[in-house]
């Protein structure tokens, strides 16, 4: 998994950890942020957009009940997933 990160993650911009400790909404972009600690990396940020997408296809090679469950994920995005009225 740790290789497949960069194929999946678009990386085109990274902060060192002190950069975004310093004043992380200024570290936020459009595409995803590597948070880097002495040249690796300990953290991603994500827009809700991609955030979404990449819980979407998690959810579809993974048991969505169990994905929400893990990630903390709200009932709403569990029913919006399935498509169910009740969950």
């Amino acid at each position: 998994m740790k290789n497949s990160i960069k194929r999946v993650l678009p990386l085109e911009k990274s902060v060192t950890l002190r950069e975004f400790s310093r004043s992380p909404s200024r570290c936020f972009e459009d595409v995803p942020v590597a948070v880097l600690a002495k040249g690796h990396p300990v953290g991603y940020l994500l827009s809700p957009e991609l955030f979404k997408d990449l819980t979407f296809l998690m959810a579809q090679t993974k048991d969505p009940v169990l994905l929400k469950k893990e990630l903390n994920l709200s009932d709403a995005w569990l029913e919006k997933f399935l498509g169910a009225d009740d969950v």
